[in-house]
């Protein structure tokens, strides 16, 4: 078995999973890098310290198989982490039966997924770590997310309470909570639904968007927390990853000062 630690990453083809394969595998660590299609794939992953594997998190075999591929090139998984994730933004009305199960087949479900793909070696060998994003959507609610938000509030509750489980057998489980992160996500895994009763609504949510990903740090400062996480060797659950005032505003002011300031900054959104 290698010396290396090794990390499993699921949606390792840009954004966050993508600078966190790079950051691990400049760190010396050897790197699955899981994708949906590795033609993808970045340039430097190549060489022994990295795998390159197709694997569709909405598809158990798919995930049993890369995590089979990276057992048997790198003999062990040490971290994994569930970073793949689909955002479905818009109001309720206008969501396609469709749309409504693949946010949480691929946010809930896939992340169910990769924990039953790599616990068994984990459980076998009493170590391990894994490591989920969530958001801070899966803290807070707002406007114009409520699918996207929802499946993340699920997730927090799937790793809250499987922790429970898994800490017997060594173990570890976190959540990764990021904010806005200067991303493709919105381009590349995101969509909207749409509903004439909200056109306006719709309207104002995607400029909001917009200007927070203008504003948003960059997913390399995001992969140095995953990185702190792995290896901190603390229990603790929680990550908050550049939040921003949102939370801190959510836990301070009364639910009707909040309720109005969203509305506020809906409305004013509109208007620009």
């Amino acid at each position: 078995m290698s010396t290396f630690k090794s990390i499993f990453i699921t949606g390792a083809s840009s954004g966050i999973g993508l600078a966190t394969a790079k950051l691990f595998h400049d760190q010396g660590w050897q790197v699955a890098a899981t994708m949906r299609d590795p033609a993808d794939a970045a340039s430097w992953m190549t060489g022994e310290r990295c795998v390159v594997r197709d694997c569709d998190v909405t598809d158990q075999s798919s995930l049993d198989m890369a995590v089979k591929e990276t057992l048997s090139k790198f003999g062990k998984i040490d971290v994994a982490f569930a970073n793949a994730g689909y955002g479905l933004n818009g109001p309720i009305e206008g969501a396609t039966d469709e749309q409504m199960l693949r946010q949480f087949d691929v946010n809930v479900l896939g992340v169910a997924r990769t924990i039953k793909a790599v616990a068994p070696d984990m459980r076998a060998r009493k170590a391990g770590l894994i490591i989920t994003t969530s958001s801070i959507g899966g803290l807070i609610g707002m406007p114009l997310a409520p699918l996207y938000i929802s499946s993340k509030h699920a997730v927090e509750g799937l790793i809250e309470s499987a922790r429970f489980e898994l800490a017997p057998f060594g173990i570890g489980m976190k959540l990764l909570e990021p904010g806005g992160i200067k991303t493709d996500f919105s381009r590349r895994s995101a969509d909207w639904t749409d509903h004439p009763a909200y056109t306006d609504a719709i309207a104002a949510g995607k400029k909001m968007a917009v200007d927070l990903l203008d504003s948003a740090p960059d997913p390399v400062k995001v992969a140095d927390i995953v990185l702190k996480m792995a290896t901190d060797g603390k229990k603790r659950l929680r990550y908050l990853a550049k939040p921003g005032p949102y939370v801190a505003m959510y836990k301070m002011l009364p639910d009707r000062l909040w309720r109005g300031m969203i509305q506020m900054a809906l409305r004013s959104a509109s208007k620009n």
